[in-house]
């Protein structure tokens, strides 16, 4: 019966670890497998995409679509409501995640986010591309795509938890689940970096454009250097 036991109490470890739980891992021992920064950086990924949506989509729409041909009303009103479209997002999708992956399985629920939102990401040069030619598409195509990917950033934080415990077991995943939350402060400051980057390189590589059509000497008398020099303006 002992021995019956030992097999019975084997066999459910075994099954645990069929199951995708790593026998019950300690913080220390998560430390040494490859899962918990698999975990992070998904955490991290679904943050730095999601996120900048969040903090700075007002702002991305007035310089996307300041210049485009559109009524300044509609453009007007769309930053003005895009926060609350943004936030509106995030509200669904911590909503709608949870059950979904009740159904699906976290698995194939985080195999999920990755359909939806890197084609939505994908989607956002082909959006700017098409401000001047069309663009009514253009904004329509910029707001699914963020959305999307603030739905799918939403997703996130619901779903970490239970996904600690599926992985490591109930041991410790308290602990595992603090370490793999300290990524979205980090996801925000490189989130918030990158959109920063790109907006002034989005910015200067504009400027030197509009830089190299103006008349040599009304630039020259305007900013006190020649075309040649707008580099050093900027």
């Amino acid at each position: 019966a002992e021995r019956g036991g030992e097999r019975g109490a084997g066999g459910e470890d075994e099954a645990a670890r069929k199951g995708g739980a790593l026998s019950g891992c300690t913080l220390s021992e998560a430390h040494g497998t490859p899962h918990l920064y698999l975990l992070w950086a998904s955490t991290g990924a679904l943050g730095i995409t999601g996120l900048p949506f969040l903090l700075s989509g007002q702002f991305m729409v007035n310089d996307v679509f300041g210049g485009a041909a559109l009524p300044a009303s509609v453009i007007a009103a769309t930053a003005v409501a895009f926060p609350g479209m943004v936030g509106g997002a995030n509200m669904a999708g911590r909503l709608v995640w949870g059950p979904v992956s009740d159904r699906l399985g976290r698995g194939a629920t985080f195999g999920a986010f990755g359909v939806l939102s890197v084609p939505a990401l994908l989607s956002l040069p082909l959006a700017t591309s098409m401000v001047h030619a069309e663009p009514e598409t253009a904004l329509a195509l910029f707001k699914a795509a963020s959305l999307t990917a603030v739905a799918v950033f939403a997703g996130g934080p619901v779903l970490l938890a239970p996904a600690v415990v599926d992985v490591f077991g109930a041991r410790d995943a308290t602990a595992i689940y603090g370490r793999l939350w300290m990524m979205l402060p980090a996801a925000n400051f490189f989130g918030a970096t990158l959109v920063s980057r790109v907006r002034e390189y989005s910015y200067s590589k504009h400027a030197l454009a509009i830089a190299e059509t103006c008349d040599e000497a009304a630039f020259t008398a305007t900013f006190g250097a020649p075309p040649a020099e707008a580099q050093s303006l900027i």
